[in-house]
Parts: structure tokens; C-alpha cells; sequence
């Protein structure tokens, strides 16, 4: 089965997409992307060119891509984000065609008409439509009728273990993992984390991620006298530096996702630490709380709610059976919803049925 995946490379979640489909061998590999990114043995790569840097490259590349899929000859294109590659891999006139809808593909290009036009069109095309959440597919029901498969983007257990217990562990680490953007809200984490600090002093704060906010929220912690309890890691690869990634994500006692957006619609992070046993709190936007099962998993939040997360931090740090309770349920949803290896085996299914259906 010859499958071409359209998609950025440089994305983490496209690279775990390709690991996956990797697994199995009936499968021969193909990924069409602008950008180099990690490149695994076995997979082959196939660049469209950057002529402007803007949303018009994908207008550009249309005779590339033809070409590429003339010479691949593939089974079936599964194209990752409506408006990009989804738009580009249904103007190519191939099929069978799945398109995956993320996020703000669904939720954010409706707002503007030419990109709802995109999406519709791009829709329109697809032979499958997949989504990561109920949540995008009740919101994709507003954008076409077609049936829409729910497709998790799930954590391979085997990889992300329950955390050890640390008898001798000296402080509570809160921790997230989130692009520095006004979106994901780690400005509103920071201040609830001073609240919570001025009556604990064996906290600290690690963040996972960069971004263009990453220099205002270093000032803001200083700003607020929070000194050497927050730590800025930066941006770590989940793909090329795993052990590294899971080693981190595993030393924080609870996990923060705070995003102010709908177009959060998943929250693959949130998932990973409920994988781990850690406990999350999660804002009450997107599919996060159908992620996280609220007073099981963790607790749901108001967005930009800076009192009300600092009140869900105090019941968590106060309580360490509270955590473990919620810990323990997360990694059992986990393995009944989230499981990786099944996802990715619910979409090799799929590709073989919409081949299949088209012969």
C-alpha cells in the first residue's frame, strides 16, 4: 500500500504520524512538505518549494505536486490541516483523498471568507475526513455533510510509563509544554503560580516550549519575585529527543494546559501526561475537557482565569492522594481512548477501506 502524506515536516505531530504509519510494513512511504524537519530511514521525502512564503505557494506548487504524485503513482494522499496541504493535496485532483482536520483549520478559517472558501472546497474533495476530537466534529458538521471519522491522537504507553514515585522528592513541580503565544496562556499559569508560591516554598514552575513571548514571560516571573522557581527549558523535540522529552514531562507532580482558544481542539500534551499519571489542569476551551474528564482526570478552569487556577494548583499540591487519584484514572483513559498504536492502526484501517471503496 503506497501512501503519500502531505504535511509539514517541522511539525512534531507529522513526524509521530510518519514513526506510526513506519510500524507497519505493508505500508511504503512517501511525505510530500516544504520543509526538510527530521527525516527517518525507510520514508521518502519529496519538497515543494517556498516561491513567496505566504498561503500563494500553494497555488504554486500544484504542477509540482501533480508531478510528484505522476511519479509516486500512490494508493491513496492523506493531507494533514485543511487550508495547506489539505487545499493543495484536493487541487491536485487525486484520488483517494483523506483530510485531517487539526484545529484552527476548522475553527479559526471560518472567520475569514476566503479561507472558508479553502476549506470547503478542500472538504468537498476529500473521500475521508478525519478529526482528532468530538469536539472539531461537531464543529466540522457546520462546514460539510459528509461523515466525519474520529481519529484520536493518542500517546504509545509503552513510551510514556506511569511516573515513579519519588519518596525523597524535595518540591512539587508544576509543569507544561506549550508554544509561547498568547493563545496557550502561560502568562496566566505564571501568575497563578506566584499566588500559589506566597503560601508554598517548595514549589517550582517548568516550562517546556518556546515561542515569541518567551523573553515577556521570563521579565513577568521576575517581575513578580518568583526568581529561580521557574525554569525556561525551551523548545524540546518529542520525536528526535525523546528520552529527554518524557524524562521532564515525568519529574512534574501536576500539569498545566491553560489555552485561551477553541482552536485547541485536542491537546496531545495533556494527553501524554495523563499517561504518565500526572494529574492536569485544563482550561474549558476546544476538546480539553474532553480530554480531561473534570474532577477525575484533573480540573477544567475558566480561560485567563488567574484565581481560579491558582485554587485548582492549592487542592493539588495539598493533596497527594488527590493526585494520584487523578493520575491513575487519566493513564486508564489513556489506554481505553488514547492509545497510539490502536489510532494509528483505526487509520491504516481506514486507508484500506476508502481504497477499497474507490476500486
Amino acid at each position: 500500500m503506497k501512501i503519500v502524506l502531505f504535511g509539514e515536516n517541522v511539525s512534531v505531530h507529522i513526524q509521530k504520524w510518519i514513526r506510526g504509519l513506519m510500524v507497519h510494513s505493508e505500508i511504503e512511504l512517501h511525505v510530500i512538505t516544504f520543509d526538510r524537519g527530521a527525516q527517518f530511514d525507510g520514508v521518502q521525502y519529496h519538497y515543494i518549494k517556498r516561491y513567496t512564503k505566504t498561503k500563494f505557494d500553494y497555488i504554486l506548487n500544484v504542477f509540482r505536486v501533480r508531478t510528484f504524485i505522476k511519479e509516486i503513482k500512490p494508493d491513496l494522499i492523506h493531507a494533514h490541516h485543511s487550508t495547506s496541504h489539505g487545499f493543495l493535496a484536493a487541487f491536485s485532483g487525486f484520488h483517494p483523498l483523506i483530510i485531517t482536520g487539526w484545529g484552527s483549520d476548522i475553527l479559526d478559517s471560518p472567520k475569514n471568507p476566503l479561507l472558508k472558501a479553502l476549506l470547503k472546497y478542500s472538504l468537498n474533495k476529500a473521500n475521508a475526513i478525519t478529526v482528532l476530537s468530538f469536539f472539531t466534529k461537531r464543529e466540522i458538521a457546520k462546514l460539510t455533510d459528509k461523515y466525519v471519522h474520529v481519529v484520536p491522537f493518542g500517546v504509545d504507553l509503552e513510551k510514556f510509563p506511569a511516573k515513579a514515585v519519588d519518596t525523597n522528592k524535595q518540591h512539587i513541580v508544576i509543569g507544561t509544554i506549550r508554544t509561547l503565544t498568547e493563545k496557550y496562556g502561560v502568562e496566566y499559569l505564571i501568575r497563578a503560580f506566584a499566588v500559589v508560591c506566597a503560601k508554598h516554598d517548595n514549589l517550582k514552575l517548568e516550562i517546556v516550549g518556546d515561542g515569541p513571548l518567551r523573553e515577556y514571560l521570563q521579565n513577568l516571573s521576575l517581575e513578580l519575585g518568583l526568581g529561580d522557581k521557574v525554569v525556561f527549558h525551551g523548545y524540546i523535540n518529542q520525536n528526535t529527543e525523546q528520552s529527554k522529552y518524557i524524562s521532564l514531562l515525568s519529574s512534574f507532580d501536576v500539569f498545566t494546559i491553560l489555552s485561551t482558544m477553541d482552536s485547541d481542539t485536542f491537546g496531545v500534551a495533556a494527553v501524554e501526561a495523563l499517561a504518565c499519571e500526572i494529574p492536569v489542569v485544563a482550561t474549558s476551551v476546544g476538546g480539553l475537557s474532553e480530554v480531561v474528564d473534570s474532577e477525575k482526570a484533573g480540573i477544567i478552569v475558566s480561560p485567563r482565569d488567574v484565581e481560579g487556577t491558582a485554587i485548582a494548583l492549592e487542592r493539588l499540591i495539598v493533596s497527594k492522594d488527590l493526585r494520584e487519584q487523578m493520575g491513575k484514572y487519566g493513564r486508564q483513559k489513556v489506554l481505553a481512548h488514547y492509545n497510539w498504536p490502536e489510532n494509528v492502526k483505526q487509520m491504516v484501517s481506514l486507508y484500506r477501506n476508502t481504497i477499497k471503496e474507490l476500486q
